[in-house]
């Protein structure tokens, strides 16, 4: 009978180099180029909602009894700069109030709308989009007249 034994040879250890690598984007920017404005508009004796449509630019009014009359409309436009190829994500708030100038009066601005869906591809021979916001303003019967502002942030994440 012949017991034999395992015997470890020598080990030879082996390496390999690797490298490392790290790429330092441009950083991503969103910048507002033009106001969500609802124009002129006359309240009347109920309480009614005007609407901005973020593709058209155009103002209508959707319940109650108030007079729009000219004025300057238009969406809310912005741009997003970032590398192209990239994927971001729009998110507009829920709300936002409006106060009269010189007054405590306030109306609510909702129902942000965008023109278009909220993720969005950079095309690949450019590193700018757009997009338009438009809302929905609650006008109170009989509101103070003034001008009313206010302000609201749309936030845009890269994916």
């Amino acid at each position: 009978m012949m017991l034999g034994g395992v015997t470890a040879g020598p080990v030879y250890a082996q390496t390999a180099a690797g490298e490392s690598v790290a790429d330092i984007a441009r950083p991503s920017t969103v910048q507002r180029l033009q106001d969500l404005q609802f124009g002129d508009i006359i309240a009347g004796s109920t309480v009614s909602t005007v609407v901005v449509n973020p593709y058209s630019d155009s103002r209508s009014i959707q319940t109650g009894n108030a007079t729009a009359f000219g004025g300057t409309v238009s969406a809310a436009r912005f741009q997003v700069s970032a590398r192209p190829l990239l994927y971001y994500q729009i998110n507009v708030p829920s709300s936002t109030t409006l106060t009269r100038n010189g007054g405590s009066q306030t109306m609510l601005v909702d129902n942000f709308t965008l023109n278009g869906a909220s993720i969005r591809l950079l095309p690949l021979f450019t590193s700018i989009g757009n997009f338009k916001v438009g809302g929905r303003l609650t006008v109170g019967a009989a509101q103070e007249p003034g001008e009313y502002e206010g302000s609201f942030s749309v936030t845009v994440n890269y994916l």
